[in-house]
């Protein structure tokens, strides 16, 4: 192959591979999901690698340069840097597109720049070493932005292969499932009852903060309850008021003849490192809404599973969500338990200073012999 053949296939070549980039990059996804964000999230090194040995490969063809020379060093570094900066601007216009600006992409940007850098210089070497050096150094490069989406695809993998265990917040990554619309959350070795960590919320003082299990295991045809450990601790102050538990709309929802009658909690089992709760108002509690959310879900409050646990400051609670309440719960209809969608917990009107810790989240499953129930 000629080299005025060569240059022409990557003068075709690259605009390509540009016009590919920012559709992929700017264009919304058309997907959404841990899983479809990770595999998105695996391709900006690869793709950043190919636009910059691309570019440098054109332009060695189109105006050779000594290897190592000043205007060959200059060339590899004015390349290197106008295409990093290109990615950071990429990720503002995602931003104000519609879709997220990530650090973690721009990162993974440079990173594949810094890839084929290596690639480039190492094919100008004479030495094997060198060569087989650089294009090692090349590949960690790219690894290293394949470590955390790789975890949480394996994370996503596990969601299925763990039920009926639904989360036992033993890793960091499995947060990741949750979103959290309001207030802050990490892990604790506080209130465990599974394993060696909790989840810590500290939701905002808002009318209905809310966490929610995004990703769950979808057929729950032989799933009897719907049971986690829940501890609420009230900081100094957060208890001095005299508001009733819960909101207008929550009360209201729980009185109608269509709402899920509250079953009593159980017990919790001991805890590990129980955190004491500080001075409250002995009679002030808290409500908090347990709810299952299927594949058929209409966007309105009724049209859920609701199951309504009173809590105090730092009385434990073992919730039981028993299966013909979940199946009983959205109006007019039946929960489908072939096509469970979400989990989500609810606090009503928690004022400041509130933790929520909530640890061994699981389902019971029926007896292997017994009849599968619609």
């Amino acid at each position: 192959m000629t080299q005025s053949r060569s240059s022409r296939l990557i003068w075709l070549a690259l605009p390509g591979c540009f016009s590919v980039a920012l559709v992929g990059l700017l264009v919304p996804m058309p997907v959404s999901g841990r899983m479809a964000g990770s595999i998105g999230n695996m391709a900006h090194a690869p793709l950043f690698a190919g636009l910059t040995m691309l570019t440098l490969v054109l332009l060695q063809t189109m105006r050779p340069q000594r290897f190592g020379s000043s205007t060959w060093i200059k060339r590899l570094l004015l390349v290197a840097a106008t295409l990093f900066v290109a990615g950071i601007l990429v990720e503002m216009l995602q931003g104000m597109i519609g879709r997220s600006a990530s650090v973690h992409d721009a990162i993974a940007n440079g990173l594949g720049i810094l890839a084929a850098s290596a690639w480039f210089v190492a094919g100008g070497l004479s030495s094997s070493v060198g060569r087989r050096s650089l294009q090692l150094l090349g590949a960690i490069f790219i690894g290293l932005t394949w470590w955390g989406p790789i975890e949480i695809i394996r994370d996503c993998l596990k969601v299925e292969s763990d039920f009926p265990r639904i989360a036992s917040f033993e890793t960091p990554i499995e947060i990741t499932r949750w979103h959290f619309n309001r207030g802050r959350r990490g892990r604790t070795t506080s209130n465990v009852t599974d394993g060696e960590f909790a989840l810590r919320w500290s939701p905002k003082d808002a009318p209905h903060p809310a966490m929610t299990l995004l990703e769950v295991a979808s057929d729950w045809s032989d799933v009897e309850t719907l049971e986690l450990d829940i501890v609420l601790i009230a900081k100094k102050g957060a208890a001095d008021g005299s508001q009733a538990v819960g909101s207008d709309t929550v009360a209201s929802d729980a009185s109608s003849e269509d709402s899920v009658k509250t079953e009593p909690a159980t017990s919790a089992p001991a805890i590990s490192n129980p955190v004491p709760p500080l001075a409250t108002t002995p009679d002030r509690t808290w409500e908090v809404i347990v709810k299952v959310i299927d594949e058929d879900h209409k966007d309105s409050h009724p049209d859920v599973a609701k199951h309504y646990v009173t809590l105090r400051s730092g009385e434990p609670q073992h919730v039981i969500f028993p299966r013909q309440s979940m199946i009983d719960g959205p109006k007019d209809r039946k929960l489908d338990m072939t096509r469970i969608k979400m989990v989500s917990l609810l606090i009503s009107e928690p004022g400041p200073g509130i933790e929520l810790n909530v640890d061994h989240l699981h389902a019971t499953l029926k007896p292997s012999g017994d009849p599968p129930t619609p």
